[in-house]
């Protein structure tokens, strides 16, 4: 009896001993049927392209404005318009003078900073076309008034200065302006498209020699 217990007490030892080396087994090792772990590839992600957008440059068109100008412009000096009565007349306002002439304000008969139009005339009668001024009227006035000088600083102080006058080139005045002298003029001008007037000395002085700076001020049409 003694001794079956002792077996019984053996072999249960022994399988005790057993399991636990099979437990350790399992518990301790690796199964080869172990899920596969390892990480996935990374994956790229390709940058869609910039979209590149030409820059559309619109050139802004600069149309010069037109200025309106009634009567006389700065090129032609006329024909002036009826807008024109009653202002003073400048030397833009004559047709193409010569270069000579000058517009500033001169001393004359005494007065001083006369605004006036002025030229030196060296010149006797019936010679210089430069010596002069034209107006193109264009019909539209009835009268032309404007005052005639010698500058009080002319080279020459001894000579006379002849103003003549022509309307549609047929004279209609013709006056001398001795030296520290104003001559006004009233010059009718109704149905005159071109006016000249044309400066010299005076022939008839047979010491005609010299030069004077004329001067013209005051010019004005109604």
């Amino acid at each position: 009896m003694t001794g079956r217990i002792g077996f019984i007490r053996t072999l249960g030892a022994a399988l005790a001993a057993t399991g636990v080396a099979a437990t350790g087994a399992c518990g301790g090792g690796t199964s080869s049927f172990a899920a596969d772990t390892s990480s996935p590839a990374p994956t790229t992600t390709e940058e869609p392209a910039a979209s590149t957008t030409a820059a559309t440059t619109t050139a802004s068109t600069t149309t010069p404005s037109t200025a309106s100008t009634t009567g006389a412009t700065s090129t032609t000096g006329g024909p002036l318009g009826t807008d024109d009565a009653g202002r003073r007349l400048t030397l833009r306002d004559f047709f193409s003078p010569a270069s000579s002439w000058e517009e500033q304000r001169y001393d004359v008969a005494g007065q001083q900073d006369v605004q006036g139009i002025a030229n030196e005339v060296s010149t006797c009668y019936g010679a210089n076309a430069e010596d002069g001024l034209e107006l193109r009227l264009g019909n539209n006035f009835d009268t032309l008034e404007f005052s005639v000088a010698q500058a009080d600083d002319s080279r020459s102080s001894d000579q006379e200065l002849t103003v003549q006058v022509l309307a549609n080139n047929e004279q209609v005045e013709v006056r001398n302006v001795p030296f520290n002298q104003v001559q006004d003029f009233s010059i009718p001008v109704t149905g005159v498209n071109a006016l000249k007037i044309q400066l010299a000395l005076d022939d008839r002085d047979p010491d005609c020699s010299g030069a004077v700076t004329a001067v013209l001020t005051d010019a004005e049409v109604s």
